[in-house]
């Protein structure tokens, strides 16, 4: 099986003194086409990050509600961008969170997640400024939901916990998810300043094109993206690569031109600033 369509990722849930902040180190094999877009759903603001390529979407909304996923469906994610190109079909994943997004309270937002239309896959954080749901459920997998400790670290790859032959399961691909799990918690444990989190996240252990870094650059796999939601104070984060996306097309708003939002949106070329 092919394995240069792969998407693979890191998603940490932490909370740094009273800011409920959930992040993602964004991994591809293909180089996507990707905006910001600012708009309502189901009458709540909402911000996310729209992958153009897939109709891939994550972010948040004005409650608070914040939503990061990793992936679990290798099978399906390794033939993805080919299924795509010929049959037009791209993520309904995508489009299940962007229903979640405009749900006003966690319960609401969980319920899409699981039930809405077959229901979110991979490992989900799931979470707003007091509360954090983690689910994980494939295709063959029921949902296996449960309420943690916000104060605590939480960090998801694609390997399964609750179901341990999900994901990846042997070999180099699940070496590697394990070690870059372990490899965030230690570089997010003790972090006290939640404006350092990316950049945590982005300090590798090994050669810069070893596959067991948290922000890789091999020959199959680069990470494209790193988004960080703060779901306290309402702040939508976006870092991508400039040379490592198809492009940017900004942050798309459809709001009212008199309305004042109440998420603030930061975005960063890492081209541009740090590697210049």
């Amino acid at each position: 099986m092919a394995k240069e369509l792969l998407k693979e990722c890191i998603i940490v849930s932490k909370k740094f003194g009273n800011d409920m902040v959930l992040a993602k180190n964004r991994d591809r094999a293909y180089k996507p086409l990707i905006e910001v877009v600012h708009t309502f759903i189901n009458g709540c603001e909402v911000v996310y990050l729209h992958d153009l390529t897939t109709d891939w979407s994550e972010g948040m909304n004005e409650h608070g509600i914040g939503i990061v996923n990793a992936s679990l469906m290798v099978g399906f994610d390794e033939k993805e961008k080919q299924i795509i190109s010929k049959t037009g079909k791209k993520s309904e994943d995508g489009l299940r969170i962007r229903y979640a997004l405009g749900q006003s309270n966690l319960k609401e937002a969980v319920k899409a997640v699981v039930l809405h239309d077959g229901g979110v896959k991979g490992h989900t954080f799931l979470a707003d400024p007091n509360d954090l749901i983690t689910i994980e459920m494939t295709s063959k997998h029921k949902a296996v939901i449960k309420r943690q400790d916000p104060s605590e670290l939480y960090v998801r790859t694609n390997h399964g916990l609750a179901h341990p032959d999900a994901g990846y399961t042997e070999g180099p691909d699940y070496k590697s998810s394990v070690v870059r799990r372990a490899s965030a918690r230690a570089a997010i444990g003790q972090l006290e300043d939640w404006t350092k989190e990316l950049e945590a996240l982005r300090k590798n252990r090994f050669s810069h094109d070893n596959p067991n870094n948290m922000s890789r650059d091999t020959e199959k796999m680069k990470t494209t993206s790193q988004m960080q939601l703060n779901l306290t104070k309402r702040i939508f984060t976006l870092n991508y690569f400039g040379d490592r996306v198809e492009g940017f097309k900004g942050v798309r708003t459809e709001l009212p031109s008199e309305y004042i939002p109440k998420i603030k949106i930061r975005i960063k070329d890492l081209a541009e600033t740090e590697f210049n």
